[in-house]
């Protein structure tokens, strides 16, 4: 198969990629280590700002390459309707992709507040890798596990860098925003259900075709139910931390 190919790889292959696999664990380790230099590298990055802005470019141009190249390998891999499905930035690590490069470009920190929380789609695609068993000998693999990583590295990289902060308000913008968009997308999904289409943006109808928690919340709107309270429950843990942190300091200012 070429190194481009887009098609399921037989699990017989020597590098086809199984849940926490070496090629799946050394992914996240490369993901990981790359956060942990951000974060000793944090006061040389505030102090330069010419490497700062250099290493953003960099990482975010590199994003963008490998987004448009599987669009490219999926143009003449996979039926012409998969790939105007695919096109259509509707996922949430798609959606929070491109939020993370408008993130690089203008800094606002109001978008960080709403990508953090979203950014938990990219972190659980990393977890539940659903690559059809592309490893190291496809590009498929370098794509997903690189455009994902950008996004979780991102907020990561401002919020160690920047000093970029979450507040509780910040938790009721990011469910607020998502939850009608989740609804919109279901009925979309819905609309689009049946073959050539199969639409399923953002696993709204159905679990994705690898192993994950949400195989047990069964189908139709009581499966969209428990994953929308699963997500909230999610997004509300990723708060808890920040409200730990602001709940000490006015205890040590008091």
């Amino acid at each position: 198969m070429s190194f481009f190919s887009y098609a399921p790889v037989d699990s017989s292959s020597p590098f086809c990629l199984e849940p926490f696999d070496a090629f799946h664990l050394a992914a996240l380790a490369f993901l990981a280590g790359l956060g942990v230099l951000a974060a000793v590298f944090r006061k040389r990055l505030r102090a330069e700002s010419a490497l700062e802005r250099r290493v953003l470019r960099t990482a975010t141009v590199a994003a963008v390459g490998l987004e448009i190249a599987l669009h490219v390998c999926e143009f003449f891999s996979i039926p012409f309707h998969g790939f105007l499905r695919s096109l259509i930035p509707l996922e949430l690590c798609a959606i929070t992709l491109w939020m993370a490069v408008a993130l690089c470009i203008t800094r606002r920190e109001g978008l960080f507040e709403i990508l953090y929380f979203w950014a938990i789609g990219a972190v659980a695609s990393l977890v539940f890798a659903n690559l059809d068993g592309a490893g190291p000998d496809r590009f498929r693999y370098y794509q997903y596990f690189g455009t994902h990583g950008y996004t979780v590295l991102v907020v990561v990289y401002f919020a160690v860098v920047h000093g970029y902060r979450i507040r509780f308000r910040s938790l009721v913008k990011a469910v607020g925003l998502l939850l009608p968009i989740t609804l919109a997308v279901r009925f979309l999904d819905l609309a689009f259900s049946g073959p050539p289409w199969s639409f399923n943006y953002m696993f709204l109808l159905r679990p994705p075709d690898v192993e994950t928690p949400l195989d047990a919340f069964g189908e139709g709107w009581g499966y969209y139910a428990a994953f929308v309270a699963l997500g909230v429950a999610l997004l509300f843990l990723a708060w808890v931390p920040w409200g730990i942190s602001a709940a000490i300091r006015r205890l040590k200012r008091g």
